[in-house]
């Protein structure tokens, strides 16, 4: 058999998980771990993984540790909160994405997703808003352009991602370029930076189907989520396959890590 190369990867948590969703689907390094443990067996790879709480606790990896190549990736999660919003917590994220950036380009790739995917194109130079269109929820197709079908090396003209979000990324920072959108909603769905340090997508690739169900009936009951987007969203998840794209999607992150992609 292949020999297994290594991987660690810090994660940082930019949100608190409902509790009812961690009683049943766990923790967000949990969650990441399901299906990117399945995309690390795919490409002969294993993942450690070290997490960092930069909300309640504001830790973060050393530049030391990063500069000494300790971490392969960062990788940020998603969050309820806003992207541009200006919580200390957020902005300190941001300072220390900044410094990432800018001192530490061939020593450490970052990974956002949703939240993560905005505040590293916010870092950059880019912003995020309320997406006029609504809320994007459910197992949705994302169109790959050209570019996004050469750098992923597939002739996939889309690929479908759980969605769960209401902002997007509408200004891409400098030196970067845009790979896959959504029709009349998001137009930076999934984004890498030119110097490939960074990628990002709006969606979910960690939500499989049973976390989206129970994140919608948790968000119909708050009332956080009006009901006729819920039904439409419920719906297309009974269409979709259990992890539908997910695991392809982690296994062309893991393929960007190990500089397989460019």
């Amino acid at each position: 058999m292949p020999e297994h190369t290594k991987l660690r990867i810090a994660l940082l948590k930019t949100d608190n998980p409902l509790p009812d969703l961690v009683e049943h689907l766990g923790e967000h390094d949990e969650q990441f771990d399901a299906v990117f443990d399945k995309a690390a067996g795919n490409e002969h790879l294993s993942i450690d993984w070290e997490q960092f709480d930069v909300i309640e606790k504001q830790e973060y990896p050393s530049f030391e540790d990063i500069a000494n190549h300790k971490y392969n990736a960062i990788l940020l999660t998603g969050s309820d909160c806003s992207a541009e919003g200006q919580d200390p917590w957020i902005l300190k994220l941001v300072d220390f994405l900044k410094k990432v950036q800018t001192d530490h380009v061939k020593d450490v790739k970052l990974v956002g997703i949703c939240f993560g995917h905005q505040i590293i194109n916010r870092a950059a130079g880019g912003k995020s808003e309320i997406n006029k269109a609504g809320w994007e929820i459910g197992w949705m197709a994302l169109n790959l352009n050209e570019e996004g079908k050469r750098f992923f090396k597939t002739k996939k003209d889309s690929i479908r991602i759980n969605q769960f979000h209401k902002d997007h990324v509408t200004v891409l920072p400098k030196g970067f370029k845009t790979l896959a959108y959504t029709e009349n909603s998001t137009p930076n769905h999934i984004v890498v930076s030119e110097n490939l340090q960074c990628i990002s997508i709006q969606g979910h690739p960690e939500f499989n189907r049973d976390t989206m169900i129970d994140m919608i009936k948790i968000r119909i009951a708050n009332g956080a989520l009006e009901e006729h987007l819920a039904d439409a969203a419920l719906e297309s998840l009974e269409n979709a396959y259990p992890e539908m794209e997910d695991v392809w999607f982690a296994e062309k992150v893991l393929d960007f890590i190990l500089e397989k992609l460019e």
